[in-house]
């Protein structure tokens, strides 16, 4: 069957885009639980939110998010560094895509995220603003349904996080070509080889930092950063702050 787009005159500008309003778009969104959708103006506040991005702020009613900036909404760096990624995105017009990062689900439940965050222009091209989402990363295929040999591989990874070890080692180990790997690994978790294996490291320096009396320094190296100043870099992109900000904030917590 042929589609016109006469059928839809109201959906379509004249130079073929497709319009849709932004109400539209926060009500898809709140048929969502698991993504927290956003529209923001040039200086990087809410002008759209869907009910599940209000309820990690705890609100129930989307309307007291907007007109501030996440800065406004959380204490710290957990509002310090979605509001700096903003304005990077509103100043370069760069977008940010799938980024790796935790955040927290009330009542302080950490969750990792994939978040994407893309410039809105006028019509002559200015940044007037910026539209993303964040992503709850969950199971998307029963882990069992791994193969075995993958299954070991990762386990293997996992109780030892830091070894030295490459996307491409770890799918030569598991007998499969690097596109293979990556292709299973985002069907079962979501997120890339690279993604995994920042995520296991970071997942378990948080542990140590949180439960052992070792140095950062001993942290990095127990999780695979010989670099002191690279596993702070990992760390503070994914966690949204320092190694040592991070074990301070659980200490005082």
């Amino acid at each position: 069957m042929s589609f016109s787009t006469t059928a839809l005159p109201d959906l379509i500008r004249e130079d073929g885009s497709l319009a849709v309003s932004a109400e539209v778009l926060g009500a898809l969104f709140d048929e969502v639980d698991d993504v927290a959708f956003f529209i923001k103006d040039h200086e990087g506040r809410y002008l759209v939110a869907n009910r599940s991005l209000a309820e990690r702020h705890g609100f129930s009613d989307q309307k007291d998010l907007l007109g501030k900036k996440p800065s406004d909404l959380c204490p710290g760096l957990f509002g310090e560094v979605p509001t700096d990624q903003d304005q990077q995105v509103l100043k370069t017009g760069e977008p940010i895509r799938n980024h790796l990062e935790m955040q927290w689900l009330r009542p302080h439940r950490p969750c990792w995220c994939l978040t994407t965050k893309l410039p809105l222009r006028d019509e002559g091209g200015e940044v007037v603003g910026l539209v993303g989402f964040s992503s709850d990363l969950r199971e998307r295929f029963p882990v069992k349904a791994i193969p075995e040999k993958v299954a070991v591989i990762l386990g293997e990874f996992e109780r030892n996080p830091g070894e030295p070890v490459s996307p491409a080692e770890l799918a030569s180990r598991a007998g499969m070509t690097t596109v293979q790997f990556s292709r299973l690994l985002k069907k079962v978790f979501g997120v890339t080889p690279s993604q995994h294996i920042t995520r296991t490291r970071v997942q378990l320096a948080a542990e140590l930092l949180n439960q052992s009396q070792s140095s950062v320094a001993e942290v990095a190296l127990e999780c695979g950063y010989c670099d002191h100043s690279a596993f702070t870099r990992a760390f503070r992109a994914t966690m949204g702050m320092t190694p040592s900000q991070y074990r301070e904030s659980e200490a005082s917590g």
